[in-house]
């Protein structure tokens, strides 16, 4: 018989819509009692019935089977084992419900021809057919006790049906359209699919709202089980679930095998389903996996995996397996670095429980058989190409921008500004709002900020674009790729000079991780450095500044005033990568610095993870200018004075802050010790050009600066902060740093170029001149009219000049100096082209200012590239080219032909701007001819046969044989014993020499050189360079040492974040006075009129009769339906949407009392992360039941609006964990 009808008495009885559809719902229980209120009355409440209601409670261990059995009677109600899954458990309950026939539901019959009322024959009735509505169709609505249908979603889902029926089309599934259940505008599903990868694919953006953008019918690939309205005969032939499954993946397996088997599947988004996920977001435990509770990530994973596997076509196996392993590794290191090892660990578990059962897989595709549609049809129905790893970087980057501000956020979980489909006026109202995030981005001082440094930077620096190598000053031209710059720091032997195997700078790898990013383009990453450095300087200090003032306008002065502080424009000028690098992580550093050691407040203690990004950031500025070590050195000594009785705590943050820039950058770092942290990455280029006033004022001098004196407003800005009051702590941190950074300037500017210490300096008195004027103008106006106001006026004007008139100086007269775009080639091109050539010739390059002193460097290939200087430099004097250099010089008369030659110098080239007298002495040196003289350059040649690698034989000329730029692999003819393979590089123990695979002896030449003694038979030669086992395995340390630190750095993925929440509720914008003279003036007088006058409280007086509360309107009342079969009017008087108020009944079981189900008994939900606020009041949005409403459908209306009663089940009134408020 049906649930929703009564006795076929004397009287016809009531058709329902779509009357041939007979539906059966199958409700599944677990441990939903919290959710299950609303679940059954969606179910009871719907506009149209269903005709039969069972549910299957799988072990719950709360009230959820004493919830379903009082809704739905003790006959429609099974009891399985809690290990039973929701396919299983669905089985059961459709076996158990039976099939309706038509003499069980007696409207689809012919009604009778005999009229009660007339007491008399209708012939007409006698003209109907047998079934007037048809053959019936048996459907199964499946629902989950976590899944709250809206009152017209099952007349949706059937109203689809008859559509499609109507175009001639079948149906076989249709599921609904899926909303969060606390934010009821949220998308969770509009039908689903899955991607190669194994993710369950929505289509959806994270918390995207229901605006109606997606609200057409259309067919999917699957639809959720919650909701899922499936033909029973379509059900019964692919033979349920599959067992494999017991909880998730469980309905794209289902549906993938009905849309095998020719069946459509459709979504109707007008039919909307809350659902809560209550298993997927770990709100309760999942006990039908193993013998205990199972993580839901785990059981998805498997779930995927399995469903991939069997359901595939055999020639896409292959790549879908190579698929999932990789996308398992892949997802498994982000949860690791996301330290949710729990995750990473399900993911693998997840993996390898389905592949290490293969018989499960086979046994899965062997029921499955062959598919009965062609693969092109349902190709349209899986993720396009790309779509999830766009999803993926798109979620990614999101998470580490993502903004707290409340603005950006305004459509996300609760802003949504429109709640209904695009139709009429909502159809313009959405036009205008597709550019509302981009408004609102645009009125953001932060992203306009960027863009308008931006902007002046592409204009000073518009001599700075285009074809070229970026070189001069300090910096040198850039390789040619990514490949060459990471070659110079992995490789242990570097061709720079006569060769060596020092450390090369860290520095090299970190740009070539950036050109790596840009597709190889090291030009492109050096010009991101150097002409983006002003701009991100900006920008990064107004992200840092947020914490420091409020203020948005003080933050953007700030910021521009350190994006133009004269160490960071005359870095871009003079080529100083490492000056322009550290401008963008200073206020970073600043900032994980302070939240690091404790700084943010007098209570505050540093955290551990802001330690170690704190540690990262020193680290990567240390690889750049190792000047900011010595300075955080300092400061952290200081900083444990200051905390020394708490002393225990700072010292492991200390050591881990200090510790981890020489561990990871060493052996480079050890380099440094003691007086090498003056360095920066670059050429040595200028030094001392500052004086006294100009660091003062930030200045360090040299070409793209300014003087000190256009930002001393900034230095008086930092002297007025000491007079405040409050914020001395922040103030008085940022004096200290600044004095620290102003005695390293001090020291630097003795040597070398002062622009890293007196970035610090800059940034530290701008932080202590935010501080200062934050609030500023308010004090000064309380204060009484005096010399305060003109001097704080005078100090703003300049503090505020000083940065514009450096900006508009600085877009005039452009950002160039010795900086400029030129050609990379530093020799002339035929030079160039030679020394590439199988004889491996260098070039001398001569530079001096004067006859006294000379300078030089030993060049290969077509010129010294960025990263050689530090190698040069690292390593050291090479006395025998020392002796040769001066030699040369100093015109001995000697024949140098035969010493250069030994360096395998071709070519020596003086460069211009050298004395005369370098010039004439190289002309009268035997064995060199002059070639050339172009733009003040000369050149000459030396007159021998010269080459990298020779035969020297016992007596005679040496033999030149090819080689390359470091490796050697040619055949020798054969020669007379004792004869030496001389290379012009520098001896060391790594060199290898074999000759047709037998070794040969290392020896040294002429003191310096490499040698191998020759046999005199004829071979193959082979020589290499093996890196010592130290160097390739402290490469790996050094590797896994920055990841776990990047790791350690990041902040975790918090597993306890949950989009849908309960919506808090709104608390309105409270008026806020003015805060001006007149305004307190204003406020003092009215204080006093009320002062003056008189007291008119009485107190024998009665109180005041309490206004009366608003009338309560007559509530609405829903349209009455007419119901058929068992249940009578009686029986279901008062059933209610979402509440079980007042005394009911169900199915004839007995009644209870409002309140016995006191939700104290289950009020600490062991499955909450605790992320709710447990004293909030949640409001119900959008809910389809208003609890001041009567309902009838068509029972008597049993509810009294006027009676005072509190429902036991009131969803609108639940804290997140279960507890009533």
């Amino acid at each position: 018989m049906s649930v929703h009808s009564h006795s076929a008495g004397q009287y016809d009885t009531a058709t329902p819509e779509f009357p041939r559809h007979v539906v059966t719902a199958v409700l599944v229980s677990h441990d939903g009692a919290r959710w299950l209120p609303d679940a059954l009355a969606g179910l009871l409440g719907q506009e149209r019935p269903v005709q039969n209601a069972v549910a299957a409670d799988t072990g719950s261990a709360d009230d959820s089977a004493r919830l379903v059995t009082d809704a739905l009677g003790a006959d429609r109600v099974l009891h399985l084992a809690r290990r039973t899954g929701f396919g299983q458990a669905v089985e059961e309950a459709a076996r158990t419900a039976g099939v309706l026939t038509p003499d069980d539901l007696p409207y689809l019959k012919r009604p009778s021809g005999w009229d009660p009322v007339t007491r008399t024959w209708r012939d007409d009735a006698y003209d109907m057919p047998e079934l007037p509505h048809g053959e019936p169709e048996q459907w199964l609505w499946l629902l989950h006790d976590d899944s709250a249908p809206e009152a017209d979603a099952l007349a949706q889902l059937l109203r689809v049906v008859e559509n499609e029926r109507e175009l001639g089309k079948e149906v076989a599934i249709v599921g609904p359209k899926l909303r969060g259940w606390y934010d009821r505008r949220q998308l969770l599903e509009v039908g689903v699919t899955i991607a190669h990868s194994g993710r369950r694919w929505t289509g959806l953006d994270r918390r995207e709202q229901d605006q109606g953008q997606h609200d057409h019918v259309r067919p999917v690939l699957a639809v959720s089980t919650a909701g899922m309205l499936i033909r029973r005969d379509v059900f019964e032939e692919l033979g349920g679930f599959d067992r494999r499954l017991p909880l998730m993946r469980d309905d794209i397996d289902l549906c993938w095998r009905a849309q095998a088997a020719g069946h459509r599947v459709l979504v109707a988004p007008e039919a909307v389903v809350r659902h809560a996920e209550a298993s997927s977001r770990e709100r309760r435990t999942v006990d039908c996996v193993g013998r205990t509770s199972a993580s839901p990530h785990k059981v998805d994973k498997a779930g995927a995996v399995y469903t991939l596997l069997v359901n595939s076509r055999s020639a896409a196996l292959p790549w879908i397996l190579v698929r999932l392993v990789l996308g398992t590794l892949l997802r498994t290191v982000a949860y690791l670095v996301g330290k949710v090892p729990g995750q990473a660990v399900d993911e693998i578990r997840g993996l390898l429980g389905t592949l290490l059962r293969p018989e499960r897989i086979l046994a899965g595709r062997r029921r499955r058989g062959r598919p009965q549609v062609d693969k092109d049809e349902l190709r349209p129905l899986f993720p396009p190409p790309g779509a999830t790893v766009r999803a993926t970087i798109e979620q990614a980057a999101g998470n580490l921008t993502g903004s707290s501000d409340p603005e950006l956020n305004a459509a996300g979980r609760h802003g949504s500004a429109v709640e209904s489909g695009p139709g009429g006026d909502d159809a313009d109202f959405l036009e205008v709002e597709q550019f509302a995030r981009l408004k609102r981005v645009a009125r953001k001082p932060g992203p306009m900020l960027f863009v308008a440094l931006l902007l002046i930077s592409l204009v000073a620096c518009r001599e700075l674009l285009g074809g070229g190598a970026l070189s001069g000053g300090a910096l040198l031209p850039a390789p040619a790729d990514s490949s060459e710059l990471w070659s110079r720091y992995l490789d242990a032997w570097h061709p720079v000079g006569a060769g060596g195997t020092q450390s090369a700078p860290p520095y090299l790898a970190l740009v070539a991780m950036l050109a790596s990013l840009l597709f190889g383009s090291t030009g492109l990453a050096v010009t991101v450095l150097l002409v983006g450095s002003v701009p991100l300087a900006g920008f990064t200090a107004y992200f840092a500044s947020r914490p420091l003032v409020q203020s948005r306008l003080l933050r953007a002065w700030a910021s521009v005033a350190y994006a133009f502080l004269p160490a960071a424009t005359g870095a871009l000028a003079g080529g100083r990568i490492g000056t322009a690098v550290l401008a963008v992580l200073l206020p970073l550093i600043a900032r994980a610095g302070i939240a690091a050691s404790g700084l943010a407040s007098e209570t505050a203690r540093g955290s551990w993870r802001a330690t170690w990004a704190y540690a990262l950031l020193l680290t990567l500025a240390t690889a750049f200018t190792p000047i900011v070590w010595p300075i955080a050195l300092v400061l952290g000594v200081a900083l444990l004075v200051v905390r020394r009785g708490e002393i225990t705590a700072y010292v492991p943050r200390f050591l881990a802050q200090l510790g981890t820039p020489l561990l990871v950058l060493a052996p480079w770092s050890l380099t440094l010790l003691p007086f090498g942290f003056f360095q920066e990455a670059g050429m040595e280029y200028g030094s001392g050009a500052a004086s006294a006033l100009d660091l003062l004022g930030g200045s360090p001098g040299g070409p793209g600066t300014v003087s000190g004196l256009m930002l001393i407003g900034i230095v008086c800005a930092a002297v007025a902060a000491l007079v405040r009051t409050e914020r001395q702590l922040g103030i008085w941190t940022a004096w200290a740093a600044g004095l620290v950074a102003l005695v390293f300037a001090v020291l630097s500017n003795a040597s070398t170029w002062a622009g890293p210490a007196t970035l610090v300096y800059g940034l530290a008195f701008l932080a202590a001149a935010a501080l200062g004027a934050d609030g500023a103008r308010s004090r000064v106006a309380e204060q009484s009219f005096g010399w305060r106001q003109p001097l704080a006026v005078l100090i703003a004007f300049a503090a505020a000049a000083g940065p514009v008139l450096v900006a508009a100086g600085w877009m005039i007269r452009g950002a160039d100096g010795p900086l400029e775009r030129r050609d990379p080639v530093q020799v002339p091109a035929f030079v160039a082209e030679e020394s590439g050539t199988r004889d491996q010739a260098r070039t001398l390059v001569l530079d001096s200012a004067s006859a006294a002193e000379v300078g030089y460097m030993l060049v290969r290939g077509s010129g010294a590239r960025l990263g050689d200087a530090e190698l040069a430099a690292a390593d050291g004097e090479n006395k025998p080219l020392d002796k040769v250099v001066a030699n040369l010089v100093a015109g001995s008369g000697a024949d140098q032909a035969d010493q250069l030659g030994g360096f395998a110098v071709r070519y020596v080239l003086v460069r211009g701007g050298a004395p005369r007298e370098v010039s004439r002495v190289l002309d009268a040196t035997p064995g060199l001819s002059r070639l050339s003289q172009q733009d003040g350059s000369a050149l000459w040649r030396v007159d021998r046969q010269v080459a990298r690698a020779a035969i020297v034989p016992g007596s005679g000329d040496p033999q030149p044989i090819a080689a390359g730029p470091v490796e050697l692999h040619t055949k020798i003819p054969a020669g007379a014993d004792g004869r030496v393979l001389r290379l012009a590089d520098t001896a060391d123990e790594g060199w290898t020499a074999t000759l047709d695979g037998k070794p040969l002896t290392r020896t040294t030449v002429d003191g310096w050189a490499q040698g191998f003694e020759l046999p005199a038979t004829a071979g193959r030669l082979d020589v290499t360079f093996e890196a010592p086992m130290s160097h390739t395995g402290w490469l790996w340390a050094q590797g896994a040492l920055a990841v776990v630190l990047v790791v350690l750095a990041l902040p975790g993925r918090r597993r306890d974040v949950d989009d849908d929440l309960p919506e808090e509720p709104v608390v309105p914008a409270q008026a806020v006075s003015g805060e001006g003279r007149r305004a307190r003036r204003l406020r003092a007088q009215a204080e006093a009129e009320q002062t003056d006058q008189p007291d008119q409280f009485t107190p024998d007086a009665p109180p005041a009769t309490p206004p009366p509360s608003e009338e309560v309107p007559v509530p609405a009342q829903v349209p009455q339906q007419q119901t058929y079969g068992e249940w009578d009017t009686t029986t279901y008087a008062g059933a209610e949407y979402g509440t079980y108020g007042g005394e009911q009944q169900y199915q004839g079981a007995p009644q209870y009392p409002a309140g016995t189900y006191d939700q104290q008994q289950y009020q600490a939900d062991p499955y909450q992360t605790g992320q709710y606020d447990p004293y909030a009041t949640y409001g119900t949005g959008n809910a389809a039941y208003d609890p001041t409403q009567t309902y009838s459908q068509g029972y008597d209306p049993a509810y009294d609006p006027d009676q005072q009663q509190q429902p036991p089940h009131r969803t609108d009134s639940e804290r997140p964990d279960g507890s009533q408020q």
